[in-house]
Order: C-alpha cells, then structure tokens, then sequence
C-alpha cells in the first residue's frame, strides 16, 4: 500500500482493526509530519486517531500522552532536507527504537505508573524521568 493509499484509509477509517498497528500509529504519524509543521500534524493525528477508534471500535482507547509524546519523539527523528526522499521501512531501519516492543521508548521518559494514570490517558503529561527531545 502506498503511503498516500494508507493515509487515505486512516483518514476514511477503512483500515482493517487487525492492521492498526503500533507501527501503523507511527507510519501514519510519520507521514504528516513530513507533510506540515508538528502543531497541524500533532492536531490532525490526535483526531484522527479519536475517529478511527470510535468509527472501528468503541471510542476508547486513546491516550493522549502516549500519542503526543510519539509524536514529538518521531518528530525529532524525521530529517525533513537530509531525508526529503526517505521511505518509511527505511525511516523505521533507522529509528528501531520507536516501534521496540521488547524496550518500549517511552519508558525512557515515563515511569510505567505515570503512562498508566488516567490524568495521562485524558490530558498531556510531561515526562518524569527524563525531558522528550
């Protein structure tokens, strides 16, 4: 699928449940990041992903400071002139660290019980064990 054929099925919600991914979090991010500044990328993924889970699923689900916090954490690895022409795979090869499950970045800036409080699933948190870039 193309990137511009997958954006479309995030923002028409037609991408299969099963498909949506961490990693597919972090393509679609991705792409709007190369596409606009973070301000309008970070607006557009927080609702999209808010529609997409109450169109395929039952509406829960977000998290509003793991999905700013990868924003911002994708954001500082997307190298708009050095890599204008960067395919995702390739962006992933070289920012493993972003989909690692068995290491899961934001813990190198979230103690477990913070990304896991409802003040952080409803509203941005800032870090507590280390500032995000």
């Amino acid at each position: 699928m193309t990137d511009n054929e997958f954006l479309a099925g995030f923002v028409n919600c037609t991408i299969p449940r099963a498909e949506w991914s961490h990693e597919a979090h972090v393509r679609m991010a991705w792409l709007y990041l190369r596409q606009m500044p973070y301000d309008e990328a970070v607006a557009l993924v927080r609702a999209g992903i808010q529609r997409y889970n109450h169109t395929v699923g039952s509406g829960q689900g977000y998290h509003e400071t793991v999905t700013v916090a990868f924003v911002r954490l994708i954001d500082a690895r997307v190298n708009r002139d050095a890599n204008a022409g960067e395919k995702f795979p390739d962006f992933l090869a070289r920012c493993p660290e972003l989909v690692d499950r068995e290491r899961p970045i934001l813990h190198e800036y979230y103690r477990p019980e913070t990304l896991d409080s409802d003040a952080a699933r409803d509203s941005f948190v800032e870090p507590d064990r280390s500032p995000l870039p």
